[in-house]
């Protein structure tokens, strides 16, 4: 197995690294890379971590998984590119100091573009070459709460086939909440551009691909890093690469449809009641803001809501998100 000019031969472990940029101070800017190659055939499994640079719960889960595995056990390769933007990750940032681009906007990159683009584009390169499955791992915002969950997307033009794999990955991995968003009709639940984010863009090129949200960003939470240990084994037993049974999830999943950002029409200092993984009822006080003039005010949810993810940073202005929430769904 070849894979950014490192040769790993069966039964090895490499931790390596990638470089994807210069530095006016001729200092490279470089990816890390850690390679499982097991003693028997099977998928190549690539986990992308850090495509924005303060999330990170996911990306410690993958390299633990890593470290823990013996490739005498493994059947096909791990993949785990743990930091994919460095220079975000440096800043301890979402984006990157340099060019404040999303990366997960930019795929599969450009070779003569900003840093951000040319990051993308040697990641990507090295994805669509080696990849037979994906999981991009990421972390909510760091001024929000949330539970891990899953995100997986119906992309226009996709195989029949390829969906049903990427469906079933995403299930097999174990969450309460699996987000399944049709990106055809989905409106005004992403701001910005979505046709760049590493998963289309790998299902887009016919590599099955799902997405975790493990938590909070900027932290390390160790409940949440072991939600996604079990949830990487949970998909590398479906893909039949290592043994056991799937540990099944504690709670009755469920498929979110329908997902809104709840925003604030006031400022101040907010407090919101909902907690990530509980239902709202229609009529139900899910937050309060106040400031020292005009008094309080009480928002009641318009409708049956979902927290998928709730603001824990007091201080809010008139149009920030005060809550993630799913507004249609159905037990699995």
């Amino acid at each position: 197995m070849k894979i950014g000019g490192y040769d790993v031969r069966k039964g090895e472990k490499l931790r390596g690294r990638i470089k994807v940029l210069k530095l006016a101070n001729q200092c490279e800017v470089t990816i890390p890379i850690l390679i499982l190659n097991g003693t028997e055939e099977g998928p190549v499994f690539w986990i992308n971590g850090a495509v924005h640079g303060d999330e990170l719960n996911g990306s410690v889960g993958a390299k633990n998984v890593f470290e823990r595995l013996d490739p005498k056990e493994v059947r096909g390769t791990l993949v785990v590119t743990p930091i994919a933007n460095p220079l975000a990750f440096q800043n301890k940032q979402k984006h990157s100091f340099m060019d404040h681009l999303d990366m997960d906007q930019m795929f599969p990159g450009d070779p003569t573009g900003l840093p951000t683009q040319r990051i993308a584009y040697h990641l990507f390169g090295l994805i669509r070459e080696n990849a037979d499955y994906l999981l991009s791992l990421h972390s909510n915002g760091t001024a929000f709460r949330a539970k891990p969950y899953i995100v997986y997307k119906r992309v226009p033009n996709t195989p029949a086939e390829v969906f049903r794999k990427i469906e079933e990955m995403a299930l097999t991995f174990g969450l309460k909440a699996n987000c399944c968003v049709d990106i055809g009709s989905a409106k005004g639940e992403l701001p910005g551009v979505t046709a760049g984010a590493l998963d289309i863009t790998c299902i887009q090129n016919g590599i099955p691909a799902f997405m975790l949200e493990a938590g909070r960003g900027g932290r390390i939470q160790n409940e949440n890093v072991k939600i996604a240990e079990t949830g990487i084994l949970n998909t590398m037993k479906l893909l039949n690469m290592v043994s056991g049974d799937i540990r099944k999830p504690e709670e009755k999943q469920i498929i979110i449809t329908k997902r809104m950002f709840f925003r604030s029409d006031y400022a101040g200092m907010s407090q919101v009641f909902g907690e990530p993984g509980s239902f709202v009822k229609k009529g139900e006080t899910i937050a309060r803001v106040f400031d020292w003039v005009e008094g309080e005010h009480m928002i009641k949810a318009p409708e049956d809501m979902y927290i998928i993810c709730s603001r824990c940073h007091t201080v809010v202005d008139e149009g920030d998100r005060l809550a993630f929430v799913g507004t249609e769904w159905r037990d699995r």
